[in-house]
């Protein structure tokens, strides 16, 4: 079953082209990896070089930065689904403000009071490192085939 997905707007406006993306690359990782039944896109204003983010506390509800172009986005969105993916598997949890990650207790401070470079070495983020290609590569296949069989269904 396809992931559904909820879209939220805060100062900015809602776009068909945005949310077909977005749908679009969703329902092409959710046959890929593992991911709930239920997402929320959050597009908003985040802080100079901030894309995209999972929230801490609720696992399924991704922040997209709603400056981003249309092209941007699924680069920014596959990176997030795998973090999703991993709280979903439980293989990136966060209790009480502490990131354990595969069970053993790894950060006590958020990610924003982290170094660049030391997040970028935190276990999760080599884990989007080492998937994050290839899971954009067959997503972006995936959805491309399916955007053809619907243009191929309406002409025929």
């Amino acid at each position: 079953m396809a992931t559904q997905v909820k879209f939220y707007y805060r100062n900015t406006h809602k776009t068909h082209l945005i949310e077909t993306v977005i749908t679009s690359i969703v329902d092409a990782v959710s046959t890929l990896i593992e991911l709930p039944n239920s997402l929320e896109i959050c597009l908003y204003d985040l802080p100079n070089e901030v894309y995209g983010g999972v929230d801490k506390n609720i696992y399924y509800r991704i922040g997209i930065n709603s400056t981003l172009q249309a092209n941007e986005i699924p680069t920014i969105l596959v990176h997030e689904l795998i973090h999703v993916n991993q709280r979903h598997t439980k293989l990136l949890e966060i209790k009480q403000g502490v990131y354990y990650w595969r069970g053993i207790p790894y950060y006590n401070k958020p990610p924003d009071q982290i170094d660049y470079d030391e997040y970028k070495n935190c276990p999760w983020e080599i884990d989007v490192d080492n998937r994050v290609n290839k899971l954009l590569t067959e997503a972006l296949e995936l959805a491309n085939k399916k955007h053809l069989a619907k243009l191929d269904n309406k002409s025929g």
